[in-house]
């Protein structure tokens, strides 16, 4: 007798809706009142199957779409939310997420979402893969064209607005005023993309869900008693003198311990300071902070950053915790010290050449991604002067250092604002 070929166990589930509906009916009012959603919901089935494509304001904007529609979405996610255990089991068993790893081929991804449009079910993708830091688009990866291409079918552009300024990635103190609202920007179907290629594909979704914070309308004030608190995290030079992690956030107010400078950070998202013409808004100053911190390093070889913090290893499914360590991070490389001593090692150090990269979880957690080990996470206090926005931000300046190792400083090519950050 031949051996019968396993059949393939499905993705799309009956269960995945009614789980929607029940945490709809627990939460969904909770959900909405809390980030000030006040609009009715949108029906999405008219377009199923479908991929939907949005910008990223905000770390729950799935649970935000999902209440908005009302059905469920099958979200591309990180390989860091299947990493915790029993938590991470019920959230498969309940919303199956698709995982997307550093170590997992993109062929493994695509497989699990045409899987899933074959099942009937829509397929939900945050294409900058980072929450805004600073109001504006974040950077894109070119493979969305292809996909959409490979599917054929409905490309439905969602936009968020009101997100960011509600409740920006920096910010320690979350009360204030709220106004987040959700559209379906664009909707096309296979017959209105069949002749375009990747790239005009890519451009057309960017074009559709750059949504500056700054110029949304209509526009609302977004009051609160301590707005300012936090904004050291994205700004980490002074925007006057430039002075690296002087900066205090207190209520509204944004102030230098290097030049006595107090700026104030209004209703609106901008920052006001005695010294300019007119305020700036976080995209403009965030450009200015990366290029100005990044003169300060390549002009201060023996340029250290360090910040302590919860140490934790990432496996596939299950996480490993180490307690406290504190990570600097120069030319010579990434250090760890763990506070107790370890039965494997007191410190842990990693070349720049052995680290890939670094990225933010939601908003304290750096995540370190070694080219040859364990994923790893330091969670930050909140009280920390330093950030793990800034730690990605040194580690891009010092790899470009390093590849020019016996340039002078003035002789160094410079990375351009769009390089830089997220």
């Amino acid at each position: 007798m031949r051996n019968r070929k396993p059949k393939k166990q499905r993705i799309v589930k009956k269960r995945h809706q009614r789980y929607v509906n029940l945490a709809n009916f627990l939460l969904g009012r909770l959900i909405r009142r809390s980030y000030g959603v006040k609009q009715a919901k949108i029906d999405i089935k008219q377009y199923e199957p479908c991929l939907i494509v949005s910008n990223h304001i905000l770390t729950f904007d799935p649970i935000l779409m999902t209440s908005i529609f009302g059905h469920q979405i099958y979200y591309v996610a990180s390989e860091l939310i299947f990493s915790l255990g029993w938590k991470s089991r019920l959230l498969t068993h309940c919303f199956a997420p698709i995982p997307k790893t550093k170590s997992m081929a993109d062929v493994t991804t695509v497989k699990n979402i045409m899987q899933i449009v074959k099942e009937g079910g829509s397929v939900g993708v945050y294409v900058e893969g980072n929450a805004t830091m600073t109001g504006g688009l974040s950077s894109m990866p070119a493979a969305i064209g292809k996909l959409v291409l490979r599917l054929k079918i409905p490309l439905v552009i969602f936009n968020f607005e009101g997100g960011y300024l509600s409740l920006p990635r920096w910010a320690t103190y979350t009360k204030r005023e709220k106004h987040v609202r959700g559209k379906i920007r664009k909707v096309l179907y296979y017959e209105d993309y069949k002749d375009m290629t990747a790239d005009e594909i890519n451009e057309l979704i960017i074009e559709n869900i750059n949504i500056n914070a700054y110029e949304e309308s209509p526009q609302y004030t977004y009051r609160g008693k301590r707005n300012a608190e936090g904004l050291h995290r994205l700004l980490f030079t002074c925007p006057i003198c430039h002075g690296v992690n002087t900066a205090k956030t207190a209520y509204n107010n944004y102030s230098c311990a290097k030049c006595g400078e107090i700026l104030t950070y209004d209703e609106h998202g901008y920052l006001h300071s005695t010294k300019w013409d007119k305020p700036k808004n976080l995209i403009e100053l965030d450009k200015a902070n990366n290029l100005a911190y990044q003169e300060h390093i390549i002009n201060n070889p023996n340029f250290s950053v360090s910040v302590p913090g919860n140490f934790t290893e990432v496996f596939r499914k299950r996480r490993k915790h180490f307690g406290p360590a504190t990570l600097t991070l120069s030319r010579d490389g990434l250090t760890i010290k763990f506070k107790r001593k370890m039965k494997r090692h007191v410190t842990q150090h990693f070349t720049i050449d052995e680290l890939d990269t670094m990225a933010m979880q939601q908003k304290e957690v750096l995540v370190i991604y070694p080219r040859h080990e364990q994923t790893k996470m330091l969670k930050i206090p909140k009280t920390e002067i330093v950030s793990s926005y800034q730690f990605v931000v040194t580690l891009q300046i010092l790899k470009n250092i390093l590849q020019y190792p016996d340039a002078k400083p003035d002789e160094v090519p410079r990375l351009s604002a769009q390089d830089l950050g997220l």
